[in-house]
């Protein structure tokens, strides 16, 4: 090995280990006993019926004492996107009454940017009894306290579940013991499992649409790479896996400045943007034409690119590029086991999120690290030849298609005039980059390349700030119009709104949610062959279901909010909700019809 080869090679992987230990070092700076599965350790509640005898009219008391630091939302709350605590009770042959709740505190909320009415420390709730049948019996008696609660930031709603233990002749008293506060080793154990979740979430990610692309290109790479040697490929390996971990880095990043400026923000949020979507199909497009050939880009003194002829290497600086390119694909999909990591991320401190940020990339790097440490597997791989010239440009037809797709989901989001808008981007990408082949030449001082991608870019900043960004905005407030005037759709499912849904669950219907986005090619997927086949339409029928969808292509608080409830980060996410229970049956991202028709039942 060379010894610039070795000093770059123990920088990048030196590096690596720095960011991913400093990761672990600030999260584990936070003790185990403030991290819990729902971030607050659950409220306490017992009951107790009166000490005489038993008799309509009787009040039962309910006390329920929170955590200190923490508070949860009254039984009114101050805007309709926040969860009202709810009590309810129930015992063989005993019919309640309404609770009486007692007065709330009026505190003004950093995290919601309100004054909101809340309940903090202890308090006592009576519940009165109106009718009791001869054979009532206080033994059966259930309780579920739904809640939300907040501190600085506010969690997704919860129930405190509870049942009645005796305590002696006509006295008795609710507890619930289960829900006593959980041991260090529990906390250890919940977040060494949270972890893994994110891990094997990030690796599923190669197997999502969304990567497919780019899962080709380093399947590319690595037949090209087959005879490197065991330390260029950890080279490369590493400059792969800074791209990735960088990129997560960045993305958390966003993520803490967004809640620390009380605003929410989802796994994918970034495709809520049309000018971050202008910029892939931008991206995507001149990427595409550089493996049909249409331009190398030439270095001084030497030639690198990342798609050349089958006997040169890939550059550090490609490698670290597909890096980079795979997050920006996959952060759409919500892989299995990811949507439940990350919910549970986004709710926790700075640490925490960074911490599981990096745990999904190095997830998403791991097949590429298995293969640095074990070369034998590249064995299986076929030989280089001229076949690879014709993959190469398959490879560059799914990036131009994934683009193509990009597209179509601007004008799903913002109309055709905001989607030829960034179609004209695209196309601006492709004529330069024929223009640039053209150009650029090894043979030739390196002078002008730096001219034509700087006119280049300032060409599309120009198009952009002055055509481009007013036009879509005045296309998506157009979008969002339109939107709201349509509470049905014609296939039969309701437009989401917290106001609809309260009126149906008040109804007692059955709801189903669906959480989508048209950049989520797994929703697209879930829609297309689950939700939309004849037998889930026949069980929502038997159920009497009412189908709710909630879009979330483009930003809204109100959609962000239903994710925290359902504790998921990103799209796709399903859920029943049964209003006999008040509670939701969360589903898996990948549907299926048996997961459906059990919590229909």
């Amino acid at each position: 090995m060379k010894t610039n080869e070795k000093k770059t090679l123990a920088t990048i992987w030196s590096h690596l280990m720095f960011g991913v230990l400093l990761c672990a070092a600030f999260a584990s700076a936070q003790s185990f006993e403030s991290i819990d599965l729902n971030g607050m350790q659950p409220p306490k509640v017992e009951i107790r019926y009166p000490e005489e005898t038993t008799r309509e009219g009787s009040l039962v008391s309910v006390r329920i004492t929170i955590p200190d630091g923490w508070h949860v939302n009254a039984n009114i709350v101050a805007d309709d996107f926040l969860k009202p605590s709810t009590l309810n009770i129930q015992a063989r042959g005993i019919q309640f009454g309404d609770p009486i709740w007692p007065e709330p505190i009026k505190e003004y909320s950093e995290a919601l940017d309100l004054e909101n009415l809340v309940f903090k420390g202890t308090l006592t709730v009576q519940i009165p009894i109106q009718k009791l049948e001869a054979d009532y019996d206080t033994s059966t008696t259930n309780l579920d306290f739904g809640y939300q609660a907040c501190s600085n930031i506010c969690l997704a709603p919860q129930t405190v579940h509870a049942s009645l233990e005796l305590k002696s002749l006509g006295q008795s008293s609710l507890s619930s013991p289960a829900l006593d506060s959980p041991s260090k080793k529990n906390d250890s154990e919940s977040l060494t499992l949270l972890l893994l979740l994110a891990f094997v979430g990030g690796l599923i990610l190669n197997l999502m649409p969304c990567v497919l692309p780019v899962l080709f290109l380093k399947l590319f790479s690595l037949i090209r790479n087959a005879q490197e040697t065991r330390s260029r490929l950890w080279l490369l390996t590493g400059a792969l896996v800074l791209g990735v971990l960088i990129s997560f880095w960045i993305l958390a990043g966003i993520v803490a400045l967004i809640k620390a400026g009380s605003g929410n923000a989802g796994w994918g949020f970034q495709f809520q943007n049309p000018g971050f979507i202008a910029f892939m199909v931008v991206l995507l497009s001149a990427f595409a034409m550089n493996l049909f050939g249409a331009f190398e880009i030439f270095l001084p003194g030497k030639t690198l690119t990342r798609m050349d002829a089958a006997t040169r290497k890939e550059g550090l600086a490609g490698a670290f590029f597909s890096g980079i390119l795979m997050v920006l694909l996959s952060t759409p999909c919500s892989a299995p086991f990811l949507g439940t990591a990350m919910g549970f991320a986004f709710t926790q401190s700075t640490s925490i999120l960074f911490l599981f940020f990096t745990v999904a990339a190095i997830g998403l790097a791991f097949p590429y690290i298995l293969v640095a440490i074990f070369p034998q597997i590249r064995q299986i791989l076929p030989k280089p030849g001229n076949w690879m010239t014709i993959f190469q440009k398959i490879l560059g037809v799914f990036l131009l298609g994934t683009a193509i797709w990009l597209v179509w989901v601007a004008f799903q989001m913002i109309g055709s005039s905001g989607a030829a808008i960034i179609l004209g981007f695209g196309v601006i990408a492709i004529l330069f980059s024929l223009a640039f082949g053209k150009i650029a030449r090894p043979d030739k001082p390196f002078v002008r390349e730096p001219v034509l991608l700087i006119a280049f870019c300032l060409i599309l900043l120009a198009g952009w700030f002055l055509f481009g960004k007013v036009a879509i905005e005045t296309a998506i407030k157009e979008k969002a119009r339109i939107a709201a005037e349509e509470t049905l759709s014609d296939d039969g499912w309701y437009r989401y709104s917290q106001k609809t849904f309260d009126a149906f669950a008040n109804e007692n219907r059955v709801i189903f949610v669906d959480v989508t986005a048209d950049w989520c090619l797994t929703c697209k997927t879930n829609e297309a062959v689950v939700l939309s086949s004849e037998t889930v339409q026949g069980l929502f029928a038997q159920a009497d279901a009412i189908l709710m969808r909630a879009d979330y292509t483009l930003e809204s608080p109100e959609v962000t909010e239903l994710l925290r409830k359902l504790g998921r980060s990103g799209v796709p996410a399903y859920a029943v909700y049964k209003p006999q229970t008040a509670s939701w049956n969360v589903l898996p991202e990948i549907l299926t019809t048996d997961a459906i028709e059990k919590a229909l039942k």
